[in-house]
């Protein structure tokens, strides 16, 4: 947006007026268009869980009921707004903009195609990752602020299953970045060109990009994803992670006193930081803006073409992950919240550790001989195991880090998986033995 305006009205104002110009015209768009994108989300999830439960859904208010958003935010800005006479009055009132805020702040830095970037900084994914936590914050002030014992509940429910799942997400985000060798979250489209499992490697032959060299096509990217998507479902509070708001056992959790426009803003809120973190994820693990026609478009010298496509591309993804989400909501139950916690201590977290250690090899691998300090004599009986790596061209050395990376994460991801279930098998006799151990450990 800068260099556009500076294109436009450098010869007419100073560098630093347009700067703000352009950054203020940013925010407007931002503030603009995720109202609107809440109130798609609304609709075309009321749509789909309603086709899958075989039912019509919103069909009144204007064609196939797309004004019945519309109309919900009329009822909720004349809806009459209750503050409990035991509640602290300035805690629940800031508390869903605490809550809320930090979701918009997301959209800052995330791209929404090929030289459509809003903000481009070396630690953009870093700041992702910062800003999403103080969500967190919000959803304990609500709670506590309201007085109310339910209320409070929900929001510890909420709090430690929010930081429960966000340390395998960063941990999930993190074997990117160290794959990567960045955390510019606009950098990872451009990594994921060329075609799969090779990614670009296979350019200097003479290969087209077909954008399809997405990360998700290799172990670490594939075991990495479906860790972060897990994350956030459970810290969107999407089922069947939406203990903190089920009605059946504590009411409707934090929000259980809030009404009118402090009901709809924590909503709103809720509903946008699935859909940035969606879109975060179609970035960094599904190609971003990469898919047939973008690269192709680019080298035949139509780039604003392949731009435009590439923001279709992206905004396409994004909605489809959303459309899982509620896929999921109309197929599951919610689990126990001792299921939940366990499901992110116990299986994904130590998932998310041995994908860092694969990361950690493939690096190895594409780098190894290109200094003394990635190459290590390795050999047997005189032989040597990995000196072939040193003259290896790059695509060789890419399949030798796929087969690697998916073997270390296929025997990781079974042992996990046997482990839990000879855990849940578990005679009550054998549980309490494991406890007395555990006690007699922390002693």
């Amino acid at each position: 947006m800068v260099s556009f305006l500076q294109y436009l009205l450098g010869s007419l104002l100073p560098s630093w007026l347009i700067t703000v110009i352009a950054y203020i015209v940013i925010t407007t768009v931002i503030l603009i268009v995720t109202p609107v994108t809440f109130m798609l989300q609304t609709w075309f999830e009321r749509r789909m869980v309603a086709r899958m439960q075989d039912r019509l859904g919103p069909n009144r208010v204007g064609p196939a009921g797309l004004l019945q958003a519309v109309a919900d935010g009329v009822k909720m800005f004349t809806k009459e707004d209750i503050t409990p006479r035991a509640a602290d009055k300035y805690v629940h009132l800031i508390a869903p903009l605490v809550a809320t805020a930090p979701v918009m702040l997301l959209f800052a830095v995330v791209p929404w195609g090929r030289g459509f970037e809003t903000a481009d900084t070396n630690v953009s994914l870093l700041f992702v990752i910062a800003i999403s936590s103080v969500s967190a914050v919000g959803l304990m002030m609500g709670g506590w602020g309201s007085n109310n014992k339910f209320a409070l509940l929900g929001a510890m429910r909420a709090v430690a299953q929010m930081v429960s799942y966000e340390i395998p997400a960063v941990i999930s985000l993190l074997a990117m970045v160290l794959l990567t060798g960045t955390m510019n979250i606009n950098s990872y489209s451009d990594a994921q060109g060329g075609i799969p499992f090779l990614g670009k490697t296979l350019a200097e032959f003479g290969v087209p990009n077909l954008g399809l060299g997405w990360f998700v096509f290799t172990p670490i990217g594939l075991l990495g994803f479906g860790i972060f998507f897990i994350c956030v479902l459970s810290e969107g509070e999407r089922t069947p992670f939406d203990i903190p708001e089920a009605d059946s056992e504590i009411v409707a959790g934090y929000m259980t006193e809030y009404s009118g426009m402090k009901f709809a803003v924590f909503y709103m809120g809720q509903f946008l930081f699935n859909y940035a973190l969606s879109v975060v994820a179609a970035i960094v693990f599904l190609g971003g803006w990469n898919f047939i026609g973008v690269g192709l478009l680019v080298d035949a010298g139509l780039p604003w073409l392949g731009n435009i496509l590439s923001v279709v591309y992206l905004l396409v993804k994004a909605w489809f992950l959303f459309f899982v989400m509620i896929w999921l909501r109309g197929a599951f139950p919610r689990l126990r919240v001792d299921q939940l916690m366990a499901f992110a201590w116990k299986f994904l977290l130590p998932l998310a550790l041995v994908n860092i250690f694969s990361a950690a090899i493939w690096v190895t691998i594409m780098l190894w001989g290109s200094d003394p300090k990635w190459t290590v004599n390795l050999s047997i009986l005189g032989i040597s195991l990995l000196g072939w790596l040193e003259t290896a061209p790059a695509w060789l050395r890419q399949l030798f880090a796929l087969a690697v990376t998916l073997l270390i994460n296929f025997v990781a991801f079974r042992q996990v998986l046997l482990l839990n279930r000879r855990r849940r098998d578990e005679t009550p006799a054998e549980l309490a033995q494991d406890q007395a151990f555990g006690s007699a450990l922390l002693r």
